[in-house]
Formats: structure tokens, C-alpha cells, sequence
């Protein structure tokens, strides 16, 4: 992964200016860039995957998803990504970002559909990002989910996992482990 790390190091100044407005959901309100390091971190120490386009990726996996509000301001950002980091690194970034104009509830049921048709690098960013979620989930809640609220992500993400399973036995094995801690910790509470 050494060849990728100017690539990388880049990867994390570009989103950390993109998410530098943003919190975590959780009551302590962590940085938000937070998260797409620690997805990668997870995928490369953890996962054991050293493709530095799969971590770049996972760094930038929410920028365009999570900090443009227009249609244009989308367009933009993607033509960024594409200039500084190569087709590659967008398209696999694009195939991890929901479609904001969709509703909430269509864009989690895409997930769980269209999971199996994902390529390998984009299946094993997502397994990623699922844990880190559920790690958050564990440690540091959103305050205002409540318990219902908490055990139907788990049960959603379970889902989409079901269908990303293949690619990463060390990254599927670490998710169910996770989802199994927060299942026991928020069904003891229910």
C-alpha cells in the first residue's frame, strides 16, 4: 500500500475539508471525518486489504453523499473527485453513495437489492462501513434513536451484509461478531 500513500494522505486532507462542518450523529458529536478514517482503518487493519484505490475510496465513500445539498453541487464534487484521484477511485466511490433525491426508505431498500450486484471492492467498503456504524451504535448512540430505532438498523444492516458476503471472510466474520455485541446490549434493554 506504500505506492498509494501520497494518494491516500490526499484522500484524507480532501475529506477532511469536505466533512470539517460535520458531526457524528452520537452524543459526544465526534468529527464526522472520524468515520471514513476509521472505515479505512478498519478495512486495512482489520480487513487486512492493503488495494489503495479500496482505501481511498473508503476514505471519500460519504463526500459526495453527505456534503452537497444540489444536483449540480453533486456534479461538481464528481468531476473533483474524478480530476484528483482517476475514474477509478469515483466510480468506486459513486457505487457506495446513495442517491440523495430518492427517499429514505427507497434508497436503505436499494441497498439490501442491489448488494449482490456490487463490485468486490465496493461489497467489502460497505461491510466496513456496517461495523463502523454498528461500533458507533454501541459505544456512542445517536440520543434520540431509541431502542426500536437501534435494533432496526441492526436488523437493516444485517440485510444489506447478507447480500455482500464472498469477499472478505476476516471483514464478514468481524461484522456478525459486531452485530451479535449490539443485538446483546440493546435486547437486554428493549
Amino acid at each position: 500500500m506504500t505506492e498509494g500513500l501520497p494518494q491516500i494522505l490526499k484522500a484524507l486532507d480532501f475529506a477532511s475539508h469536505r466533512h470539517s462542518a460535520q458531526r457524528r450523529k452520537g452524543t459526544r458529536k465526534l468529527p464526522y471525518i472520524n468515520h471514513p478514517i476509521q472505515v479505512a482503518s478498519l478495512l486495512a487493519n482489520e480487513g487486512n486489504e492493503t488495494d489503495p484505490v479500496l482505501i481511498i475510496a473508503a476514505i471519500l465513500h460519504d463526500v459526495i453523499e453527505d456534503t452537497v445539498g444540489s444536483v449540480e453541487e453533486r456534479s461538481i464534487l464528481m468531476a473533483e473527485i474524478s480530476s484528483v484521484f482517476g475514474e477509478e477511485i469515483l466510480a468506486l466511490t459513486m457505487e457506495v453513495t446513495d442517491d440523495k433525491t430518492l427517499d429514505k426508505k427507497v434508497r436503505k431498500q436499494l441497498q439490501i437489492e442491489q448488494a449482490n450486484h456490487k463490485s468486490e471492492r465496493a461489497k467489502k467498503l460497505k461491510i466496513a462501513d456496517k461495523i463502523t456504524n454498528l461500533r458507533d451504535i454501541i459505544i456512542d448512540p445517536p440520543d434520540w434513536w431509541t431502542n426500536e430505532r437501534i435494533l432496526e438498523y441492526m436488523n437493516w444492516s444485517e440485510k444489506v451484509v447478507d447480500g455482500l458476503k464472498g469477499v472478505n471472510p476476516e471483514l464478514e466474520k468481524l461484522f456478525f461478531e459486531t452485530l451479535s455485541e449490539a443485538k446483546n446490549k440493546y435486547s437486554v434493554q428493549s
